[in-house]
């Protein structure tokens, strides 16, 4: 990473000073003001969901779209607790993170990622300087996602590239995307315009897990309707025993997921899309 830091430097970017924390830390964040205040993580078993199913096959599909022969150092946006970023460094890829989560930001220094516990406006990058930028299950979080996306936009380089993942189809929206903050749940033609308003050439846009929309669309909207809501304590329960028992599904996931590559579904609880900033 320190050959990124000084490539920047160069450029007249002043890396942020670490912290006793270990983090890079460039100016106070007022946590209320994130739809996912930090509190929420259920963050001792977060790093063993980074190893499960889910992101273990996500960040398959990221690297896939990403190349990682072209594009070896990916900034992650929003890196949360290293869910999307452990597994992609599995996969060979350099990622640093971008986190203003406390929580989410020490876990990932704990997991030995260079971690900005900021904002990506608050770095105050140079313009045209960043190869790739990420943010996985971000853009959902944001009641006006363009304004992360116009900072997104400056800090690349011309030919860089965006690549995001967000929930997808807003029929599925339901308490628990409310309960951990999202504004929206999007559709293909949602992603790739909200892009193209950031300025971005859409390269592709692919769905993942095609086989779980009947049965998420059973849990969150015909459930709740047959038994009524359930309440909720606030928490994002980010693994235990549900992690446990999908990973011990995880051979017949598999199979579909290869299945569904195979026949191409057009279709899945997930979308992922990426964006490049053309070349004037």
């Amino acid at each position: 990473m320190q050959i990124e830091f000084h490539r920047l430097e160069s450029l007249g970017w002043r890396l942020p000073k670490l912290n006793s924390l270990g983090l890079f830390e460039s100016s106070q964040i007022d946590e209320s003001k994130i739809s996912f205040p930090s509190e929420n993580y259920d963050s001792d078993v977060v790093n063993a969901e980074a190893l499960g199913f889910w992101a273990v096959k996500r960040a398959q599909l990221i690297a896939e779209m990403l190349n990682p022969k072209i594009h070896k150092t990916l900034w992650e946006v929003g890196a949360g607790n290293g869910n999307a970023a452990i597994p992609l460094r599995d996969l060979g890829l350099n990622v640093i993170t971008i986190e203003p989560l406390l929580s989410g930001a020490v876990t990932l220094q704990k997991n030995g990622f260079a971690t900005f516990h900021s904002t990506l406006e608050g770095l105050n990058l140079p313009s045209d300087s960043l190869s790739a930028i990420g943010a996985f299950d971000v853009l959902e979080h944001l009641e006006n996602p363009q304004e992360l996306l116009s900072e997104i936009y400056r800090v690349l380089k011309p030919g860089g590239v965006f690549i995001c993942s967000v929930p997808a189809y807003q029929w599925l929206f339901s308490d628990f995307d409310a309960s951990i903050g999202h504004y929206r749940r999007y559709s293909r033609k949602l992603l790739e315009s909200t892009l193209n308003q950031g300025g971005f050439r859409v390269i592709t846009t692919k769905h993942l897990y095609g086989f779980l929309v009947p049965i998420a669309f059973v849990l969150r909207r015909v459930l709740p309707i047959v038994f009524g809501r359930i309440k909720k304590d606030g928490k994002r329960r980010t693994g235990g025993a549900n992690s446990k028992n999908l990973n011990r599904l995880s051979y017949v996931f598999g199979i579909f997921v290869s299945l569904e590559k195979i026949i191409g579904i057009k279709l899945g609880l997930s979308l992922f899309s990426i964006g490049e900033k053309q070349v004037s």
